[in-house]
């Protein structure tokens, strides 16, 4: 076992400097004494820590942890802890980013933030690289990738809430070797049909 030295303790920096406004050599020799600010070094050293490590990430949702609670009270949502991060950042970015009325881009980013996937929102006025052709001047390409499993209901009700109520879309999702066809907003029904460009298609009915 090394031998404890007192002249090198405290080992706290806070301990120190707390120490370095004590009369000189008044804990000199005394064990306690050091102790004392040693303990009290150590809390401080860690209030240090989480103010200059810690704290600045609790302002932005996209790092916040045990802060996101009062991101959730400013934006008027409900404190559900029983949720992962990732779930609670979502719901605040969708609420974040709901603005109305929505143009494509504001869009884009509020189907991303709840669902993260990528998105591309095509129209009659903006093909994008999907060369995007409505039949009708009224219906928008919905374009969705990623890696993870989409609820492909949760986008429709999303679409159906922040859409003008005179469009309808088009869904396509690059997933799986088949292509899903969902009509309406009420009916909620799926048709499956033979592979096509290895793309999900969902079809969305105006309100």
């Amino acid at each position: 076992m090394e031998k404890f030295d007192i002249e090198k303790f405290p080992t706290s920096e806070s301990a120190k400097r707390m120490l370095s406004y004590v009369s000189e050599d008044f804990y000199e020799k005394s064990y306690v004494g050091k102790w004392l600010y040693q303990i009290m070094g150590l809390e401080w050293d860690d209030a240090g820590r989480i103010l200059k490590e810690e704290l600045p990430k609790q302002f932005f949702p996209e790092t916040a942890t045990w802060g996101l609670m009062f991101h959730e009270i400013k934006w008027g949502l409900p404190i559900q802890q029983n949720l992962s991060y990732e779930e609670r950042r979502k719901l605040l970015f969708q609420k974040m980013n709901y603005r109305m009325p929505m143009n494509p881009y504001q869009m884009e980013q509020y189907v991303k933030g709840v669902t993260g996937a990528e998105v591309c929102i095509a129209d009659v006025n903006d093909p994008g690289i999907q060369d995007f052709k409505p039949d009708h001047p009224n219906v928008f390409g919905v374009f969705l990738s990623g890696d993870s499993e989409l609820d492909l209901y949760a986008v429709m009700e999303i679409l159906d809430e922040i859409k003008q109520s005179h469009t309808t879309y088009i869904i396509r999702v690059l997933q799986n070797a088949r292509t899903e066809t969902c009509v309406g907003m009420g009916m909620r029904q799926i048709y499956r049909t033979a592979a096509i460009l290895d793309e999900k298609t969902i079809v969305g009915a105006g309100k």
